[in-house]
């Protein structure tokens, strides 16, 4: 399933990676996790296009072209995992979304 949307507000999705990488303190509740999961997949979607565009348009197999793809698959990993049950699983998913949503930029910044 696609959720890739256009533009997002910046300032939204800071909001959601800061709140989920503190999701493994105080654990949210399961209806909140699975908001953040809804929240952020589709940035983390949108972000690995950018990214691909870029790797697509890197020396193939150069280290640019390396550094890119594995941001890409470190993300397709975390997309294909569903959230898990337990509050503290959950966390940690989300947290490795927003972790996730993090390194993209920085990937896509780098140009």
């Amino acid at each position: 399933m696609t959720t890739i949307k256009g533009a997002v507000d910046v300032d939204e999705v800071q909001h959601l990676i800061t709140e989920a990488l503190g999701a493994t303190g105080q654990l949210p509740s399961m209806t909140r996790l699975a908001e953040l999961d809804e929240q952020l997949r589709p940035e983390v979607e949108r972000l690995v296009e950018a990214v691909r565009g870029q790797a697509d348009n890197a020396e193939p197999h150069s280290g640019k072209w390396h550094a890119l793809r594995t941001e890409i698959d470190r993300a397709e990993d975390v997309l294909k995992a569903r959230l898990p049950d337990g509050p503290l699983a959950g966390s940690l998913h989300v947290a490795e979304l927003a972790r996730r949503v993090c390194a993209l930029r920085q990937a896509e910044r780098a140009r």
